[in-house]
């Protein structure tokens, strides 16, 4: 049996269109993942031209240099698919719609767009059914204007591709992709990557594939530039198109860019890895990730995929488990960041959660409360005192020995009470709280001061009287700046 035609023993089956949905309910869970859950089938090209609109303009999705893609609403809307309809080939090229129907009906895994079933229009040509990826390709979330996507996500693309590629690429007879890039790679309703475009892909051994003596095939900027012969491909090659699409996800460049010097990603990328700026690689809109090694490992294993020689580039299955390991740590550090990030907002909420009414240019002064009392050097009361202790910051509480919150009023500029040794020179929030009698120490000695004392934000006039051994404090000016 030959790999590329259909005959009696293709994996092709029929079944009643109307009875998929029904075959995949009921077949979906208990199937292996790559067990195909449903049997392929062969729709009536009528249904098909009724379900995308008679191929309208509106329901196109894109065009690619194979042919054009439709949305279609089968079953009655219960089943999106997208419809791939080729264009006329010459009678002695091989129809890339055969080739796909060929493979994909060999083929079935969650990293790829599946087959759904084919269809044969008036001319003979062969149209092909496929499951519908709502949100686009890789190039398009890459290189689009939308938010570009977080390291975590970039990370997980790259591994989904890579299960996918090693998937294929250990199936018996192995399927050599060949042309593995970010236009090929469709994003799914759940924001997971899909191999797509089978068009060029080949089924066999290498020894198969040779005999075929296929001529090379693959798209400018990912193509392997050791397949210059039929001979020359081998699973490799899809290696190292899949290192073009990493230093892509990475650096978020085109694989070819002639607004750059150079044009080509590998030529830029891989002497600046190798010389250790792995930073000065990253997609300059989102910046480098928290996680330097990741971005390390990374990067270097993408540079391995791309090395000229193919008997250098690790293989798929290597590659896979590296990009696992990658793909935890930026996960872990992304959780990391997250937790922190939920601390410390409910902190600064909780700080900000401070109550003050505006005054007018009145402002009352706390007078000297003699309630302290001197036990084991300690100030053990205070007039007025709500005793509680809350954290509003990082670092900072909230004093036992000061006024409750809803004592905390607005302070006018440039205020000025000279009977009571006080003198403001910034607006800010004014605190009231009594008088703080402390006992000399040993160590204080006489002190006789006026200067101005601020203690991160919290300032306010000491005043000293001569030989004084008390220390009075008045209200306090407390500063809540942008950065609380």
């Amino acid at each position: 049996m030959g790999y590329f035609s259909c005959n009696a023993e293709s994996a092709i089956a029929t079944c009643d269109s109307y009875n998929w949905e029904l075959l995949t309910k009921k077949q979906g869970k208990k199937t292996h993942l790559t067990k195909r859950p449903f049997q392929i089938v062969e729709f009536d090209f009528s249904d098909l031209h009724s379900a995308t609109n008679g191929f309208s303009p509106a329901n196109l999705l894109g065009k690619g240099s194979h042919g054009s893609v439709y949305k279609a609403h089968l079953h009655q809307s219960k089943l999106i698919a997208a419809v791939k309809k080729t264009k006329q080939t010459h009678p002695t090229t091989a129809n890339p719609a055969d080739n796909e129907v060929e493979i994909l009906s060999r083929v079935y895994h969650p990293r790829l767009v599946n087959l759904l079933g084919f269809a044969i229009d008036p001319n003979q040509r062969k149209l092909i059914v496929v499951e519908y990826m709502p949100n686009g390709s890789l190039y398009d979330v890459l290189h689009g204007s939308g938010k570009p996507p977080g390291w975590v996500k970039r990370t997980r693309f790259a591994l989904q591709v890579a299960r996918g590629v090693q998937f294929l690429h250990s199936s018996n007879p192995p399927v050599i992709h060949r042309d593995i890039k970010s236009s090929n790679i469709l994003i799914d309703s759940k924001f997971n990557s899909r191999i797509s475009d089978f068009g060029l892909a080949l089924r066999g051994h290498v020894e198969d594939v040779k005999v075929k003596s296929t001529p090379p095939a693959g798209t400018l900027g990912y193509l392997d530039p050791g397949y210059l012969a039929p001979g020359d491909l081998s699973t490799k090659s899809d290696v190292f198109s899949f290192g073009i699409l990493m230093l892509e996800i990475i650096s978020g460049r085109n694989a070819i860019d002639v607004n750059y010097s150079p044009p080509s990603v590998v030529e830029w990328a891989v002497p600046e890895i190798k010389s250790g700026n792995i930073t000065g690689i990253c997609d300059p809109r989102i910046g480098p990730p928290e996680d330097a090694e990741a971005l390390r490992l990374m990067a270097v294993l993408a540079a391995r995929c791309v090395r000229s020689t193919a008997e250098k580039r690790p293989g798929m299955a290597e590659v896979l488990e590296s990009l696992k390991s990658v793909y935890k740590r930026m996960k872990t550090q992304s959780h990391m960041c997250i937790s922190l990030g939920r601390r410390v907002g409910r902190v600064v909420q909780d700080s900000r959660m401070v109550k003050y009414e505006s005054l007018d240019e009145s402002v009352e002064l706390v007078r000297n409360a003699k309630t302290g009392s001197r036990r084991k050097g300690r100030v053990s009361s205070a007039a007025g005192v709500d005793v509680r202790s809350d954290v509003i910051g990082e670092r900072v509480g909230r004093s036992k020995s000061i006024g409750t919150a809803s004592e905390i009023k607005y302070q006018p500029t440039d205020l000025s009470l000279s009977n009571d040794h006080i003198n403001r020179r910034r607006a800010g929030f004014n605190m009231k709280m009594p008088t703080v009698r402390l006992s000399k120490s040993k160590s204080m000695g006489i002190l006789q001061s006026r200067r101005l004392v601020n203690n991160n934000g919290i300032g306010g006039r000491h005043s000293i009287g001569n030989g004084s051994t008390k220390l009075e404090e008045s209200k306090l000016l407390v500063d809540f700046g942008e950065n609380v």
